[in-house]
């Protein structure tokens, strides 16, 4: 299946298709619902009919990285390196701190591999407020695509409930 580029929005300016070149394009896969790390490809009606949607440039780069993040590392049987060594801290840890900090290591890690990813800028996984919830996954991780554009990926609370995934830039357009 093939889509069809938008056009340039000036006529020369071709950086939406050097995004989308460099940054990649895929199928659209939302979250099945809140407390669920499963997702579920989106359709959508078009003038020939349903179709599968796609994500592309920053958007398809920031689901990429949620669903590596919720993919264990060597779960995938066609590409062993693929996912998140983070999950394996949280579970056996007993310290919070040092399950913590495993974690933020995992992240920058992943994200970091990622050949679109420049450079890692921040990362903030604040300690839980109760002792109770010490094995939540709650991180923000910001970095810079190799376009230059700033991304915040914000992986929320890990089948808590709360809102995954939430993808931010300044400036670029999200999931269609």
């Amino acid at each position: 299946m093939t889509t069809p580029l938008p056009p340039p929005a000036v006529p020369g300016d071709d950086s939406a298709v050097r995004r989308r070149a460099l940054l990649g394009v895929g199928l659209r896969a939302d979250l099945a619902g809140p407390a669920d790390t499963a997702r579920d490809l989106v359709l959508h009606r078009g003038p020939d009919g349903v179709d599968v949607a796609v994500v592309d440039g920053v958007a398809a780069l920031g689901q990429d990285l949620a669903v590596g993040l919720t993919t264990l590392r060597g779960s995938d049987p066609f590409n062993l390196r693929f996912g998140f060594l983070g999950l394996n801290p949280m579970v056996q840890e007993t310290s919070p701190v040092l399950a913590r900090e495993g974690l933020r290591s995992a992240v920058v890690e992943l994200v970091a591999a990622d050949p679109r990813v420049r450079r890692v800028v921040d990362l903030s996984a604040p300690s839980p407020q109760d002792d109770r919830v010490s094995r939540r996954l709650d991180v923000t991780v910001s970095f810079e695509a190799v376009t230059g554009d700033p991304v915040t990926l914000d992986v929320g609370g890990l089948a808590s409930g709360a809102p995954f995934g939430v993808l931010g830039t300044a400036g670029v357009e999200g999931p269609r």
